[in-house]
């Protein structure tokens, strides 16, 4: 898709904004300060590799009997350092970074998400060819809640969705 220097600039103003504001820049230090008490919660290291996923995957399905149940707890502590926990898995060994857009604070159920950085913009086209913008966007709160879901993926493998499609196709 092709974009005009305007919309281009537009798309950055954007950007800036989802990834430096105080909401977000308040949700990353208060998830960072928890860290250490939320991982006192199970025991074993969280250490940020891939493979800490698949431990992090099984930790919520213990805590949680099935989907309804995680999203009435997706505002609380748990769950919110536990997301931030796995964003930071996908920022450290993919390259995203956090974003969240400072007027989502007035509505239920939005919440930071991570997504490849903006000067990868024109690697994920929206295959549609509707949106400028196709980059992933993964809001690993809802994630977690997902994952209880039967036949909706494992933690471990949803990485994937950073690899561009073949624009040629």
């Amino acid at each position: 898709m092709d974009i005009s220097e305007d919309e281009y600039e537009e798309l950055r103003r954007l950007d800036r904004l989802r990834s430096d504001n105080s909401a977000l820049n308040a949700w990353l230090t208060i998830q960072h300060a928890e860290s250490p008490a939320w991982a006192e919660q199970a025991p074993g290291t969280w250490d940020f590799s891939l493979g800490s996923l698949v431990r992090l995957e099984a930790l919520i399905r213990g805590r949680y009997s099935d989907v309804e149940q995680a999203h009435q707890h997706e505002g609380g502590d748990f769950l919110q350092t536990a997301s931030w926990y796995v964003g930071e898995v996908h920022n450290r060994h993919f390259g995203t970074v956090w974003q969240y857009h400072p007027d989502l604070m007035e509505i239920p159920g939005a919440w930071p998400f991570v997504t490849v950085p903006f000067d990868r913009l024109f690697e994920f086209p929206d295959e549609d060819g509707i949106e400028p913008d196709g980059r992933p966007l993964y809001t690993p709160v809802k994630r977690l809640c997902g994952i209880l879901t039967p036949d909706n993926g494992h933690l471990a493998t949803d990485p994937g969705i950073y690899t561009p499609t073949d624009a040629a196709t």
